[in-house]
C-alpha cells in the first residue's frame, strides 16, 4: 500500500531562484520544464540527458550528484532512476536545510511533493491526493482541462423584465441553474417593478439562450452583456431604470438580492467585483443628477384638477397633509379612520369606504398596511395610492406613487434633463 500523507497547498515563489534537478529522463524533464515556466533558474546534474534537455535553458553539470550540488539551491528534486541516488540527494538536501522532492518510493519522506497541475488563462490548479494515486490526480486534471477548454471566461449578463414577474421559489432556479456549463455566479433581483438574473458567464452559454430557458419569464425580455451589462446595472441602482425616476429604494432590493447570492453559494467572486464597481459609479452618477430632481409633495400632485369633494383614508401624516391641503384648496373633505378619528373633520369608519366614496371627486389613500385593502373595481372615480406598501389592488382607475411622480417628470421637462445628465455623467466616468 502506498503511505499517504497530510499536505498542506502552497504556491512557491521561486522566480529568480536556483532548483536542482538530479536526473535527465522523462521526470526530470518535466520538472524542469515545471521549475523553469515558474521563472526558477535550473541547475541539472546527471551524467546524461534527453535530447529535449538541449532546447532548455538549463546550467547543465554531465556527471553523476554529489552532495555540494544542493549548495545555493531553493529546493530540489531527486527524479533519477536509481533509488540510492535518490537517497543520497534527499539526505544532502536535508543537511543543507534545502527542501527536497523524491520522485520515487523516498517520495513520502521528502519535504513536498508536486500535485498535477493545470493551467488555462491564468488560472492554475492543482490536484493531489495526498499520496494515494497520481493516475487519479491525472485523470482529473485531464478532466477539468477538458470541461474548462469548453467555455470562455466570463462576463457581467443580465436578463429580466420590467414587471414583477411570477418565478420558481429561488432554490427551484438555482437547481436548475446549478447544471449550466459555463455560469459562473449569479442573483436574483425581484421587486415591485423589475425582475432579473444579474449572472456572470461564458459569452457562449449567453449566447445558448439556455440562461433564458431556465428563467421561463414571461413576454419581452431585455438582455445585455458586458458593458452594456454594467452600464444597466448602474442606472438601475441609480434609480435611473425605475418607474418613478430617481427612487432609491432600488439600491437596498440589489444588496438584499447579493447578500442572497452570497450566503447561499450562487454569487462568485467576479461577480461580486461587478456589484461593487456599478454601485461605485451608480453614486457617481445619483451624485449628478440629483440637483435635477424635483422635490414635489405627492399629496399636491393627487390633488391636482380636484374639483368635489375628496375622500382621504388614512389620519397618519401623510393623510393629515393631505387633509390640509385640501382644505388649502376650498375643497370639503371626507377622512376614514381605522383607530383616531381627526377632531373637527367629516370623519367616517374605515369599513364604511364604499359609502363615503359616492358622489366623491377621488380618493387619496394614505394608510400603513401589510397588503392592498382596497378593490377599485366599480368604483366611478380616480383612486390615488399614495402608500408604501400598496393600498390598492391595480385597476384602470388607479394612479400609483410612481404614476404620479413619473408623469410630473415628464411633464415638467425634469425626466430628460435628469436621464441625459445620467448618461454624461456615465460616460465621464474613469
Amino acid at each position: 500500500m502506498r503511505p499517504v500523507r497530510k499536505t498542506f497547498p502552497a504556491n512557491l515563489l521561486i522566480e529568480g531562484a536556483t532548483a536542482l534537478v538530479v536526473g535527465g529522463g522523462r521526470v526530470g524533464l518535466r520538472k524542469a520544464r515545471a521549475l523553469l515556466e515558474a521563472g526558477a533558474n535550473v541547475r541539472l546534474v546527471c551524467p546524461e540527458a534527453l535530447p529535449e534537455f538541449e532546447g532548455l535553458p538549463v546550467g547543465r553539470v554531465p556527471r553523476r550528484f554529489e552532495p555540494g550540488d544542493v549548495r545555493g539551491c531553493r529546493l530540489a528534486v531527486a527524479c533519477t532512476d536509481d533509488k540510492r541516488v535518490n537517497r543520497a540527494v534527499l539526505d544532502a538536501a536535508r543537511a543543507e536545510g534545502v527542501p527536497c522532492c523524491c520522485a520515487d518510493g523516498h517520495w513520502a519522506e521528502g519535504d513536498f511533493i508536486v500535485p498535477a497541475v493545470l493551467r488555462v488563462d491564468g488560472l492554475t490548479l492543482g490536484i493531489s491526493t495526498d499520496g494515494r494515486s497520481c493516475r487519479t490526480a491525472r485523470e482529473v486534471r485531464e478532466t477539468l482541462a477538458r470541461s474548462l477548454g469548453r467555455v470562455s471566461p466570463g462576463v457581467l449578463f443580465v436578463r429580466g423584465v420590467e414587471a414583477a414577474a411570477p418565478l420558481p421559489p429561488a432554490e427551484t432556479l438555482a437547481t436548475r441553474l446549478a447544471f449550466l456549463n459555463g455560469l459562473y455566479g449569479w442573483a436574483f433581483l425581484r421587486t415591485c417593478n423589475r425582475t432579473e438574473l444579474i449572472a456572470w458567464a461564458a459569452p457562449e452559454l449567453i449566447a445558448s439562450d439556455l440562461l433564458a430557458h431556465a428563467m421561463h419569464l414571461p413576454g419581452p425580455c431585455h438582455a445585455f452583456v458586458g458593458p452594456a451589462a454594467m452600464r444597466h446595472l448602474t442606472m438601475v441602482l441609480a434609480g435611473m431604470r425605475a418607474k418613478m425616476v430617481g427612487e432609491f429604494h432600488i439600491v437596498g432590493q440589489v444588496r438584499d438580492a447579493f447578500d442572497e447570492a452570497r450566503e447561499k453559494g450562487w454569487a462568485c467572486g467576479h461577480l461580486l467585483d461587478a456589484y461593487a464597481e456599478a454601485l461605485r459609479r451608480a453614486q457617481a452618477v445619483r451624485a449628478a443628477v440629483e440637483p435635477l430632481i424635483p422635490h414635489v409633495e405627492v399629496e399636491d400632485l393627487a390633488l391636482e384638477g380636484a374639483s368635489g369633494r375628496v375622500v382621504v383614508a388614512g389620519t397618519g401624516r401623510l393623510g393629515r397633509a393631505a387633509v390640509a391641503k385640501a382644505h388649502a384648496l376650498g375643497l370639503p373633505v371626507t377622512v376614514l379612520y381605522h383607530a383616531h378619528p381627526l377632531e373637527g373633520e367629516d370623519c367616517r369608519p374605515l369599513a364604511d369606504w364604499r359609502g363615503a366614496v359616492a358622489g366623491a371627486d377621488r380618493l387619496l389613500c394614505a394608510l400603513t398596511v401589510a397588503e392592498p385593502l382596497f378593490d377599485p373595481a366599480g368604483l366611478p372615480l380616480t383612486v390615488y395610492d399614495l402608500g408604501a406598501p400598496r393600498n390598492v389592488r391595480d385597476g384602470a382607475n388607479v394612479r400609483t406613487l410612481d404614476d404620479l411622480r413619473g408623469g410630473y417628470l415628464l411633464r415638467t421637462g425634469a425626466l430628460g434633463a435628469i436621464q441625459a445628465a445620467a448618461g454624461q455623467a456615465y460616460e465621464a466616468l474613469p
